[in-house]
């Protein structure tokens, strides 16, 4: 017997529906990422993965033609590739009274009906690349609530090699770069705990200007002004002295004022294994308020699948994730932080 669909299986059908050119878009996303992504997606659901990126991007056009795979499995693959590497992110604890009315599904409707913004529930992120920055998806569930955004990111790129010298005249080339960039809000419900994720901008970026941007899109949905935002520079020292990372650099003001900082010769070398800095940051140990921590993550069975590059922010309270992860990975770092900020 067949029943009415529910809101959401309508939506799984809709994300199937996909133009042509939404497939191809969505491929050329992909495809710009690790390889190990695809391959990866495509043994879960057992099917062949070996050979280049053009023979992995045969390998998924046929299983599309063929129904193999579906248009919404490969929106959800590349919104977890891209919703989770690269990203620099703001941590924050909320209290039982701004969880409430996202505790069930009816109210946290209701709260998105009175705001304009009911559209957006469960919505799929589109692919194609809108000119400015909006918010397509609210993704709820009895645990987790996602605020994502989506944006086209442009920047240019030094492309010395096609450099061209005629005389007296030189004309130095650009790579023009563009990316669907995702931003998150991503809140557990159960514990409170929540964070601002900004996929990582070309350098010189204001990272705390986008934040408070995006904070004033939250304030009427999540009362954010209410919400404790965490001091990650408290957790700098402790991370440099636990034996969860390999430290590359750590920089530290001391009471004074002054600016300490160590760093290794190599990314592959602890800081401290130089016997000259760890006497230099001995010295210093209990007189100082951290201002970067640069750490590789060790993995650790069953936790973190791989190292894991990270940088703390003592300057606006941001952690860096640098590198393409997947999301248990950053989840388990970011907890081992927010640990550490007490």
């Amino acid at each position: 017997m067949t029943g009415a669909l529910s809101e959401t299986d309508v939506e799984t059908e809709r994300q199937d529906e996909l133009a042509p050119e939404e497939i191809a878009s969505a491929l050329d996303y992909l495809l710009s990422h690790k390889m190990v992504f695809g391959q990866d997606f495509l043994r879960s659901h057992g099917l062949p993965f070996s050979g280049t990126k053009e023979k992995l991007r045969q390998r998924l056009e046929e299983y599309l033609a063929q129904g193999r795979l579906t248009a919404s499995d490969l929106v959800r693959l590349l919104d977890q590739v891209e919703g989770w590497g690269d990203q620099h992110i703001y941590l924050y604890k909320a209290d039982g009274q701004t969880i409430e009315p996202w505790l069930t599904e009816d109210s946290a409707r209701d709260l998105l009906r009175r705001l304009g913004l009911d559209g957006q529930f469960g919505r799929r992120r589109p692919l194609v690349l809108p000119e400015g920055r909006i918010l397509p998806s609210i993704e709820w569930t009895p645990q987790r609530v996602r605020f994502v955004w989506v944006e086209k990111q442009q920047w240019e790129e030094r492309a010395a090699e096609q450099d061209i010298v005629d005389g007296a005249m030189v004309w130095r080339a650009y790579r023009v770069s563009i990316t669907r960039g995702l931003m998150a809000f991503d809140w557990d419900l159960v514990s409170g705990h929540a964070m601002l994720m900004i996929r990582r901008l070309p350098h010189g970026a204001s990272y705390d200007t986008i934040r408070d941007q995006l904070e004033a899109v939250l304030e009427p949905l999540v009362s954010l002004s209410r919400f404790e935002r965490l001091r990650v520079s408290r957790a700098i020292q402790e991370i440099e002295e636990s034996d969860q990372v390999r430290r590359r650099q750590v920089a530290y003001h001391t009471l004074l004022g002054g600016t300490a900082a160590f760093t290794s010769a190599d990314r592959s070398i602890d800081t401290f294994a130089d016997p000259d800095l760890k006497r230099a940051g001995g010295a210093i140990r209990s007189r100082k308020a951290g201002l970067l921590g640069n750490f590789y993550w060790l993995p650790v069975d069953g936790l973190l699948s791989c190292e894991l590059h990270s940088k703390l922010y003592g300057s606006d309270q941001r952690i860096g994730i640098f590198g393409e992860h997947k999301e248990e990975d950053v989840r388990y770092v970011i907890s081992c932080v927010r640990r550490y900020c007490h």
